[in-house]
Protein backbone atom coordinates (compact mmCIF):
# COMPACT_ATOMS: atom_id res chain seq x y z
CA UNK A 1 0.00 0.00 0.00
CA UNK A 2 1.78 3.16 -0.85
CA UNK A 3 1.24 6.84 0.98
CA UNK A 4 -1.42 7.86 -1.18
CA UNK A 5 -3.54 5.17 -0.74
CA UNK A 6 -2.88 4.69 3.09
CA UNK A 7 -3.64 8.79 3.31
CA UNK A 8 -7.29 7.75 1.49
CA UNK A 9 -7.60 4.93 3.51
CA UNK A 10 -7.27 6.91 7.12
CA UNK A 11 -9.39 9.36 5.69
CA UNK A 12 -12.37 6.70 5.08
CA UNK A 13 -11.57 5.06 8.44
CA UNK A 14 -11.62 8.70 10.16
CA UNK A 15 -14.89 9.52 8.62
CA UNK A 16 -16.61 6.16 10.00
CA UNK A 17 -15.53 6.48 13.08
CA UNK A 18 -16.76 9.85 13.25
CA UNK A 19 -20.38 8.81 11.91
CA UNK A 20 -20.55 5.95 13.97
CA UNK A 21 -20.26 8.50 17.12
CA UNK A 22 -22.12 10.95 15.37
CA UNK A 23 -25.58 8.42 15.06
CA UNK A 24 -25.00 7.18 18.95
CA UNK A 25 -24.99 10.82 19.85
CA UNK A 26 -27.90 11.40 17.97
CA UNK A 27 -30.02 7.97 19.03
CA UNK A 28 -28.78 8.17 22.43
CA UNK A 29 -28.64 11.35 23.34
CA UNK A 30 -29.76 13.99 21.28
CA UNK A 31 -32.86 12.90 20.09
CA UNK A 32 -34.13 11.80 23.86
CA UNK A 33 -33.00 15.03 24.99
CA UNK A 34 -34.52 17.32 23.08
CA UNK A 35 -37.74 15.25 23.00
CA UNK A 36 -38.33 15.52 26.61
CA UNK A 37 -36.90 19.17 27.47
CA UNK A 38 -38.67 21.16 24.25
CA UNK A 39 -42.14 20.31 24.42
CA UNK A 40 -44.20 23.24 25.96
CA UNK A 41 -46.54 22.49 28.27
CA UNK A 42 -48.90 25.65 26.40
CA UNK A 43 -48.59 24.45 22.74
CA UNK A 44 -45.76 23.93 20.31
CA UNK A 45 -41.98 24.35 21.77
CA UNK A 46 -39.67 26.35 24.08
CA UNK A 47 -37.41 28.70 22.06
CA UNK A 48 -34.67 27.75 23.95
CA UNK A 49 -33.33 26.33 27.57
CA UNK A 50 -31.23 27.52 30.28
CA UNK A 51 -27.17 26.43 30.91
CA UNK A 52 -28.45 23.56 33.05
CA UNK A 53 -30.79 22.21 30.29
CA UNK A 54 -34.34 23.49 31.58
CA UNK A 55 -36.64 25.54 29.39
CA UNK A 56 -37.06 29.09 29.94
CA UNK A 57 -40.92 29.72 29.94
CA UNK A 58 -43.53 32.05 29.00
CA UNK A 59 -41.38 34.07 26.25
CA UNK A 60 -42.29 34.13 22.94
CA UNK A 61 -40.78 31.80 20.02
CA UNK A 62 -39.83 31.96 16.36
CA UNK A 63 -41.81 30.88 14.33
CA UNK A 64 -38.69 29.38 12.37
CA UNK A 65 -37.99 27.70 15.41
CA UNK A 66 -41.57 25.57 15.65
CA UNK A 67 -40.93 24.60 11.78
CA UNK A 68 -37.25 23.43 12.97
CA UNK A 69 -38.38 21.16 15.67
CA UNK A 70 -41.02 19.64 13.25
CA UNK A 71 -38.08 19.10 11.17
CA UNK A 72 -36.18 17.41 13.53
CA UNK A 73 -38.21 14.79 14.42
CA UNK A 74 -39.53 13.89 10.79
CA UNK A 75 -35.53 13.66 10.36
CA UNK A 76 -34.91 11.59 13.24
CA UNK A 77 -38.05 9.59 12.72
CA UNK A 78 -35.97 8.92 9.38
CA UNK A 79 -32.95 7.88 10.80
CA UNK A 80 -35.06 5.21 12.60
CA UNK A 81 -35.74 6.64 16.01
CA UNK A 82 -38.34 6.04 18.27
CA UNK A 83 -41.58 5.85 15.30
CA UNK A 84 -44.32 7.25 17.70
CA UNK A 85 -42.93 9.90 19.65
CA UNK A 86 -41.24 11.27 16.77
CA UNK A 87 -44.47 11.12 14.68
CA UNK A 88 -46.40 12.47 17.52
CA UNK A 89 -43.27 15.39 18.30
CA UNK A 90 -43.45 16.35 14.58
CA UNK A 91 -46.95 16.52 14.09
CA UNK A 92 -47.25 18.86 17.44
CA UNK A 93 -45.12 21.06 15.10
CA UNK A 94 -47.16 20.97 12.33
CA UNK A 95 -50.09 21.89 14.34
CA UNK A 96 -48.58 24.84 15.82
CA UNK A 97 -47.45 26.12 12.45
CA UNK A 98 -50.92 25.61 11.31
CA UNK A 99 -52.90 26.63 14.23
CA UNK A 100 -50.88 29.47 15.44
CA UNK A 101 -48.01 30.91 13.13
CA UNK A 102 -49.89 31.27 9.80
CA UNK A 103 -51.84 34.77 8.64
CA UNK A 104 -55.05 34.89 7.40
CA UNK A 105 -53.30 35.32 4.04
CA UNK A 106 -51.12 31.73 4.13
CA UNK A 107 -47.61 32.98 4.36
CA UNK A 108 -46.20 32.66 8.22
CA UNK A 109 -45.45 35.05 10.99
CA UNK A 110 -42.23 36.17 12.58
CA UNK A 111 -43.29 35.10 16.14
CA UNK A 112 -45.38 33.17 17.99
CA UNK A 113 -46.61 33.17 21.83
CA UNK A 114 -47.50 29.09 22.38
CA UNK A 115 -50.92 28.64 22.96
CA UNK A 116 -52.05 31.96 21.75
CA UNK A 117 -50.84 32.48 18.58
CA UNK A 118 -48.68 35.62 16.85
CA UNK A 119 -47.39 38.27 18.29
CA UNK A 120 -44.93 39.67 15.48
CA UNK A 121 -47.05 38.56 12.10
CA UNK A 122 -44.90 40.27 9.95
CA UNK A 123 -44.84 37.86 7.16
CA UNK A 124 -40.83 36.63 6.67
CA UNK A 125 -39.70 34.59 3.62
CA UNK A 126 -37.04 32.84 5.92
CA UNK A 127 -39.91 31.77 8.62
CA UNK A 128 -42.42 31.03 5.22
CA UNK A 129 -39.60 29.06 4.00
CA UNK A 130 -39.18 27.20 7.23
CA UNK A 131 -42.59 25.93 7.53
CA UNK A 132 -42.22 24.89 4.04
CA UNK A 133 -39.41 22.84 4.37
CA UNK A 134 -41.03 21.31 7.91
CA UNK A 135 -43.95 20.33 6.10
CA UNK A 136 -42.07 18.47 3.18
CA UNK A 137 -40.20 16.69 5.79
CA UNK A 138 -43.21 15.49 7.72
CA UNK A 139 -45.34 14.68 4.44
CA UNK A 140 -42.15 12.58 3.14
CA UNK A 141 -41.33 10.77 6.43
CA UNK A 142 -45.39 10.15 7.92
CA UNK A 143 -47.54 11.60 4.59
CA UNK A 144 -49.02 14.03 6.84
CA UNK A 145 -48.62 17.30 5.51
CA UNK A 146 -49.09 17.54 1.99
CA UNK A 147 -52.14 19.70 2.45
CA UNK A 148 -50.24 22.18 4.06
CA UNK A 149 -47.48 22.50 2.40
CA UNK A 150 -49.20 22.28 -0.99
CA UNK A 151 -51.40 25.10 0.03
CA UNK A 152 -48.09 27.39 1.14
CA UNK A 153 -46.33 26.54 -1.15
CA UNK A 154 -48.98 27.86 -4.17
CA UNK A 155 -49.44 30.79 -1.38
CA UNK A 156 -45.79 31.34 -1.83
CA UNK A 157 -46.10 31.95 -5.35
CA UNK A 158 -48.89 34.40 -5.54
CA UNK A 159 -47.86 36.62 -2.86
CA UNK A 160 -44.03 36.49 -2.38
CA UNK A 161 -42.78 36.13 -6.29
CA UNK A 162 -41.60 39.19 -7.41
CA UNK A 163 -42.29 40.95 -11.08
CA UNK A 164 -40.36 39.73 -13.36
CA UNK A 165 -38.18 42.85 -13.98
CA UNK A 166 -37.06 42.48 -10.51
CA UNK A 167 -36.15 38.83 -9.54
CA UNK A 168 -36.35 36.89 -6.98
CA UNK A 169 -38.92 36.90 -4.33
CA UNK A 170 -39.91 39.25 -1.32
CA UNK A 171 -37.58 38.88 1.53
CA UNK A 172 -40.95 39.85 3.71
CA UNK A 173 -44.18 42.53 3.53
CA UNK A 174 -43.89 44.82 2.78
CA UNK A 175 -41.22 44.44 0.53
CA UNK A 176 -37.39 45.96 1.34
CA UNK A 177 -35.26 48.11 -1.43
CA UNK A 178 -32.32 46.19 -0.37
CA UNK A 179 -32.58 42.76 -1.66
CA UNK A 180 -30.73 39.95 0.47
CA UNK A 181 -29.39 36.22 -0.24
CA UNK A 182 -30.32 34.20 2.71
CA UNK A 183 -34.32 34.23 2.67
CA UNK A 184 -33.65 33.06 -0.94
CA UNK A 185 -31.34 30.70 0.28
CA UNK A 186 -33.56 28.91 2.48
CA UNK A 187 -36.80 29.13 0.05
CA UNK A 188 -34.52 27.26 -2.69
CA UNK A 189 -33.75 24.93 0.00
CA UNK A 190 -37.36 24.37 0.77
CA UNK A 191 -38.68 24.47 -2.80
CA UNK A 192 -36.10 21.66 -3.36
CA UNK A 193 -37.20 19.81 -0.18
CA UNK A 194 -40.90 20.46 -1.11
CA UNK A 195 -40.29 18.77 -4.99
CA UNK A 196 -38.72 15.82 -3.20
CA UNK A 197 -41.07 15.06 -1.38
CA UNK A 198 -44.01 15.49 -3.40
CA UNK A 199 -42.75 15.53 -7.09
CA UNK A 200 -43.84 19.34 -7.68
CA UNK A 201 -42.35 20.36 -10.72
CA UNK A 202 -43.57 23.63 -9.80
CA UNK A 203 -41.20 23.89 -6.55
CA UNK A 204 -38.46 22.67 -8.47
CA UNK A 205 -38.55 25.52 -10.77
CA UNK A 206 -39.18 28.22 -8.35
CA UNK A 207 -35.38 26.32 -6.87
CA UNK A 208 -33.90 26.85 -10.46
CA UNK A 209 -35.37 30.29 -10.90
CA UNK A 210 -34.12 31.06 -7.22
CA UNK A 211 -30.74 29.93 -7.61
CA UNK A 212 -30.47 31.86 -11.03
CA UNK A 213 -31.20 35.00 -9.30
CA UNK A 214 -29.02 34.69 -6.78
CA UNK A 215 -26.05 34.14 -9.24
CA UNK A 216 -26.66 37.07 -11.17
CA UNK A 217 -27.66 39.69 -8.10
CA UNK A 218 -25.79 38.45 -5.11
CA UNK A 219 -22.24 37.00 -6.87
CA UNK A 220 -19.26 39.29 -6.68
CA UNK A 221 -16.91 37.92 -10.10
CA UNK A 222 -14.34 40.55 -8.84
CA UNK A 223 -13.69 38.69 -5.11
CA UNK A 224 -15.68 35.37 -6.40
CA UNK A 225 -17.67 35.43 -3.10
CA UNK A 226 -21.49 35.67 -2.32
CA UNK A 227 -22.47 38.76 -0.56
CA UNK A 228 -25.82 38.65 1.56
CA UNK A 229 -27.04 42.13 0.28
CA UNK A 230 -27.40 43.75 -3.25
CA UNK A 231 -25.54 46.56 -4.20
CA UNK A 232 -22.02 44.87 -4.95
CA UNK A 233 -19.10 45.40 -1.86
CA UNK A 234 -19.35 48.09 0.33
CA UNK A 235 -18.57 48.86 4.22
CA UNK A 236 -21.99 48.08 4.48
CA UNK A 237 -22.24 44.80 3.29
CA UNK A 238 -20.53 41.16 4.07
CA UNK A 239 -19.81 37.84 3.09
CA UNK A 240 -20.83 34.46 5.18
CA UNK A 241 -18.45 31.50 4.70
CA UNK A 242 -20.88 29.46 5.83
CA UNK A 243 -23.66 30.82 4.01
CA UNK A 244 -21.13 30.03 0.65
CA UNK A 245 -20.72 26.51 1.92
CA UNK A 246 -24.43 25.72 2.85
CA UNK A 247 -25.47 27.05 -1.30
CA UNK A 248 -22.56 24.11 -1.86
CA UNK A 249 -24.57 21.95 -0.46
CA UNK A 250 -28.06 23.34 -1.41
CA UNK A 251 -26.71 22.86 -4.96
CA UNK A 252 -26.05 18.88 -4.34
CA UNK A 253 -29.36 18.50 -3.47
CA UNK A 254 -30.42 19.91 -6.82
CA UNK A 255 -27.71 17.64 -8.48
CA UNK A 256 -28.88 14.50 -6.35
CA UNK A 257 -32.42 15.05 -7.45
CA UNK A 258 -32.05 16.21 -11.20
CA UNK A 259 -28.29 15.77 -12.26
CA UNK A 260 -28.48 19.68 -13.02
CA UNK A 261 -26.83 21.44 -10.45
CA UNK A 262 -23.80 23.85 -12.08
CA UNK A 263 -20.63 22.76 -10.74
CA UNK A 264 -18.83 25.74 -11.45
CA UNK A 265 -21.25 27.57 -9.64
CA UNK A 266 -20.52 24.74 -6.26
CA UNK A 267 -17.02 25.10 -7.19
CA UNK A 268 -16.51 29.04 -6.87
CA UNK A 269 -18.59 28.94 -3.69
CA UNK A 270 -16.89 26.18 -2.52
CA UNK A 271 -13.36 27.76 -3.19
CA UNK A 272 -14.97 31.14 -2.04
CA UNK A 273 -15.63 30.24 1.39
CA UNK A 274 -12.48 28.27 1.85
CA UNK A 275 -10.59 30.92 0.48
CA UNK A 276 -12.35 33.53 3.49
CA UNK A 277 -10.85 30.93 6.18
CA UNK A 278 -7.28 31.21 5.18
CA UNK A 279 -5.26 31.88 7.92
CA UNK A 280 -7.91 31.43 10.19
CA UNK A 281 -8.39 28.48 12.33
CA UNK A 282 -12.43 28.71 13.31
CA UNK A 283 -15.26 30.15 11.23
CA UNK A 284 -16.02 33.45 11.43
CA UNK A 285 -19.65 34.32 11.51
CA UNK A 286 -19.16 37.63 9.64
CA UNK A 287 -16.65 38.94 6.89
CA UNK A 288 -16.36 42.23 6.01
CA UNK A 289 -16.19 42.04 1.42
CA UNK A 290 -12.48 42.22 1.53
CA UNK A 291 -12.65 39.19 4.15
CA UNK A 292 -11.48 40.70 6.82
CA UNK A 293 -13.43 39.68 10.06
CA UNK A 294 -16.20 41.32 11.23
CA UNK A 295 -17.91 39.31 13.58
CA UNK A 296 -15.25 37.55 15.76
CA UNK A 297 -17.35 34.12 17.01
CA UNK A 298 -17.60 30.75 15.37
CA UNK A 299 -21.60 29.60 15.64
CA UNK A 300 -22.22 25.99 15.25
CA UNK A 301 -23.89 26.24 12.26
CA UNK A 302 -21.43 27.72 10.46
CA UNK A 303 -18.93 24.38 10.70
CA UNK A 304 -21.97 22.42 9.88
CA UNK A 305 -22.65 24.20 6.95
CA UNK A 306 -18.87 23.58 5.60
CA UNK A 307 -18.50 19.58 6.67
CA UNK A 308 -21.83 19.17 4.49
CA UNK A 309 -20.64 21.74 1.76
CA UNK A 310 -17.16 19.02 1.60
CA UNK A 311 -19.36 16.19 1.42
CA UNK A 312 -21.68 17.64 -1.49
CA UNK A 313 -18.29 18.28 -3.56
CA UNK A 314 -16.97 14.78 -2.87
CA UNK A 315 -20.25 13.53 -4.49
CA UNK A 316 -20.01 15.96 -7.70
CA UNK A 317 -16.24 15.70 -7.86
CA UNK A 318 -14.71 12.92 -5.71
CA UNK A 319 -11.08 13.85 -4.47
CA UNK A 320 -9.16 12.04 -1.72
CA UNK A 321 -8.61 15.55 0.23
CA UNK A 322 -12.14 16.29 0.41
CA UNK A 323 -12.20 12.96 2.54
CA UNK A 324 -9.35 14.58 4.70
CA UNK A 325 -11.52 17.94 5.07
CA UNK A 326 -14.64 15.73 5.58
CA UNK A 327 -13.18 13.79 8.99
CA UNK A 328 -11.38 17.15 10.00
CA UNK A 329 -14.35 19.16 9.56
CA UNK A 330 -16.51 16.85 11.60
CA UNK A 331 -13.48 15.85 14.23
CA UNK A 332 -13.82 20.13 14.56
CA UNK A 333 -17.40 19.89 15.65
CA UNK A 334 -17.45 17.32 17.75
CA UNK A 335 -14.35 18.97 19.61
CA UNK A 336 -15.60 22.80 19.39
CA UNK A 337 -19.37 22.57 19.66
CA UNK A 338 -20.44 19.07 21.16
CA UNK A 339 -17.77 17.33 23.17
CA UNK A 340 -18.40 19.92 26.39
CA UNK A 341 -21.97 20.80 26.39
CA UNK A 342 -24.91 18.97 27.84
CA UNK A 343 -25.03 15.58 26.92
CA UNK A 344 -27.33 15.67 23.89
CA UNK A 345 -27.03 19.58 23.35
CA UNK A 346 -24.76 21.94 22.23
CA UNK A 347 -22.37 25.15 22.56
CA UNK A 348 -23.54 27.69 19.96
CA UNK A 349 -21.18 30.08 19.99
CA UNK A 350 -16.93 30.27 20.60
CA UNK A 351 -15.01 32.82 20.52
CA UNK A 352 -11.37 32.26 18.47
CA UNK A 353 -10.01 31.24 21.68
CA UNK A 354 -12.53 27.95 21.79
CA UNK A 355 -13.85 29.31 25.07
CA UNK A 356 -17.90 29.46 25.21
CA UNK A 357 -19.93 32.64 24.68
CA UNK A 358 -23.25 31.43 25.31
CA UNK A 359 -26.05 32.51 27.92
CA UNK A 360 -28.32 29.35 27.13
CA UNK A 361 -29.32 26.53 24.65
CA UNK A 362 -31.71 27.42 21.47
CA UNK A 363 -32.79 23.79 20.21
CA UNK A 364 -33.15 25.67 16.89
CA UNK A 365 -29.46 24.53 15.90
CA UNK A 366 -30.28 21.23 15.83
CA UNK A 367 -31.25 21.76 12.22
CA UNK A 368 -27.83 22.17 10.73
CA UNK A 369 -26.00 19.88 13.23
CA UNK A 370 -28.39 16.96 12.68
CA UNK A 371 -28.51 16.83 8.72
CA UNK A 372 -24.52 17.31 9.12
CA UNK A 373 -24.42 14.51 10.71
CA UNK A 374 -27.30 12.53 8.75
CA UNK A 375 -24.82 13.17 5.64
CA UNK A 376 -22.12 12.25 7.62
CA UNK A 377 -23.62 8.89 8.29
CA UNK A 378 -25.23 8.77 4.81
CA UNK A 379 -21.27 9.00 3.64
CA UNK A 380 -19.92 6.34 5.63
CA UNK A 381 -22.29 3.74 4.52
CA UNK A 382 -21.87 4.72 1.05
CA UNK A 383 -17.55 4.71 0.95
CA UNK A 384 -18.01 1.11 3.32
CA UNK A 385 -20.27 0.02 -0.12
Amino acid sequence: MNAYTSSKATSVARIGQLAARAERWMMDQAFPFWAERTPDPAGGFHERLDLDGQPVTGEPSRVRLQARMAYTFALAADMGWDQEQARRLSLRGVDTLVQHCRREDGLFGKLVQPGRGLVDDTAEAYDTAFALLAFATVEKAFGSAGEAGSALSQTIESLLRRETSEGGYRERLPAPQIREQNPHMHLTEASLAWFEATGDQHALDRAKTIIAFVREQFWDDASGLLLEYSGGPSPDNRTEAGHMFEWVWILGRLRALTGEAPLGFMQALHSGGMRLLEGLDYLPLSQHCDGSVREAKQRTWGPTEKLKAHIAMWHAAPDDELLMLIANSAEGLFQDHVEQAIPGAWIDAIAPDRSPLITDITPATGYHIFLAFRELIDLSSELKA
